[in-house]
């Protein structure tokens, strides 16, 4: 996206993975001399399509990229990435090459639980061929600003799960893509009866999600049935290897 000095709209460019994977040059070629352009770069806004909405900007201000949601319950975000630039133009060209640097703007997380199928029992749910779950994760903001920011409504999200191997534990299927967030509750229902939530891990801290890191939340029961919650944040592409396996 291509504002001008003033921040009004000019243009806009669709750059494919080849385009991009291959650093292909972006030419700015058509605009007079001594201009200063402000370039907003968003990737994966369009991905799938059905995930976001993209505000018409006449203005930068009205960039917005905005999470499709119901009555609170956000769609989970496509990987999203952010960057900004400002270029100098002149006669036939930029006065200076510049490289747009774009950085992750979604953060993701992954679920288990640790004896679940006693809380089922408790709760007259003991097969588990007629108990499906729902993990919930509360707490993110509805979309980004031209800036990159966080802005909009509370949403949160419901993580798809399913048993493990053994089926014995509700696990999510992969890394669940969500906005950063502070302060976030996890939660857990089965058939739509709560089995407990958390709004603190273990040891007192908040639950959280930042971009381009993973939260693995581990659920777990205490004797009396109050849920705790592990939480291991960790950078993508890096390997965790004393992550229970269940």
């Amino acid at each position: 996206y291509i504002f001008d000095e003033n921040l009004n709209y000019l243009e806009k460019r669709n750059l494919d993975k080849n385009f991009i994977r291959s650093r292909n040059e972006i030419v700015l070629d058509g605009y007079t001399a001594d201009r200063s352009l402000r370039i907003v770069a968003w990737g994966n806004v369009n991905a799938l399509g059905e995930n976001h909405t993209v505000s018409e900007a006449q203005k930068i201000e009205d960039l917005k990229v905005m999470l499709k949601s119901d009555n609170g319950l956000a769609v989970n975000p496509d990987s999203l990435y952010y960057g900004s630039e400002q270029v100098l133009t002149k006669a036939g060209g930029v006065s200076k090459a510049s490289e747009i640097v774009i950085r992750p703007k979604i953060a993701t997380v992954t679920i288990e639980t640790i004896g679940l199928q006693a809380q089922l029992e408790k709760r007259g749910l003991r097969s588990v061929s007629n108990a499906d779950c729902d993990f919930y994760l509360n707490n993110t903001r509805s979309g980004f600003d031209y800036r990159g920011e966080q802005i909009g409504d509370d949403v949160y999200y419901n993580p798809a799960g399913t048993w493990d191997e053994a089926g014995n534990e509700w696990v999510t299927l992969n890394r669940q893509t969500a906005c950063p967030g502070e302060d976030m509750t996890v939660s857990i229902s089965a058939n739509g009866v709560s089995l407990g939530s958390a709004s603190v891990d273990a040891e007192g801290n908040p639950i959280y999600t930042s971009a381009g890191e993973n939260t693995h939340l581990i659920l777990e029961w205490g004797e009396g049935g109050t849920l705790s919650v592990r939480a291991i944040v960790r950078p993508w592409g890096v390997v965790e290897d004393d992550i229970p396996m269940h």
